[in-house]
C-alpha cells in the first residue's frame, strides 16, 4: 500500500501570494495618492503663478491686477474636481516697477478621487509666487 506523504511546504507559495498580495495593492494605492497629492501641487503652484502674471499686466495703481488674478486663478483651477479653490491674497494694485506676490490656498479632497477609499479627509495646500514686470514697460 502506498501512501502519499505531504510535504510541510506545501501550502507555502499560498501563504505568501496571501500576505504579499495585499501588502503590494497597499503600496500602490498608497504610491497613487501621492502622485494625486504632488500633481495637485504642481496644479496650485501654476494657477498661483499664472495668477501673478496675470496681475502684473494691469495698468500700473489699478484694482484690475486682483481681478485679472482672481480670473485667472479660478479659471485655471475650476478644471480639476478634487481640487476647491481657497483664497488669493496679495495680488493687490500693481506699481510700475514693483513686484506682485500672490498667495492661494486650496483643499484637495480626495473623495473626489477613488483614492478616497483610503484617504477620507480633505488636504489644506499652499501656494506662493511673485511676478515681476517687463522693466521695459512705461506703465
Amino acid at each position: 500500500m502506498t501512501r502519499t506523504h505531504r510535504r510541510p511546504d506545501s501550502g507555502q507559495a499560498l501563504l505568501e501570494t496571501a500576505i504579499t498580495i495585499p501588502l503590494m495593492l497597499l503600496f500602490l494605492v498608497g504610491f497613487l495618492a501621492v502622485l494625486i497629492r504632488v500633481e495637485a501641487q504642481v496644479e496650485l503652484d501654476t494657477a498661483t503663478s499664472l495668477a501673478a502674471a496675470a496681475a502684473v499686466t494691469a495698468p500700473a495703481g489699478s484694482p484690475l491686477s486682483a481681478t485679472y488674478a482672481g480670473a485667472t486663478w479660478s479659471g485655471t483651477l475650476r478644471q480639476y474636481s478634487y481640487l476647491r479653490p481657497g483664497t488669493l491674497d496679495g495680488c493687490g494694485p500693481y506699481q510700475a516697477g514693483a513686484a506682485i506676490t500672490c498667495r492661494g490656498s486650496a483643499t484637495l479632497d480626495y473623495r473626489q478621487t477613488p483614492m478616497g477609499l483610503l484617504v477620507p479627509f480633505p488636504f489644506r495646500i499652499e501656494s506662493s509666487a511673485t511676478a515681476h514686470s517687463s522693466r521695459y514697460r512705461s506703465r
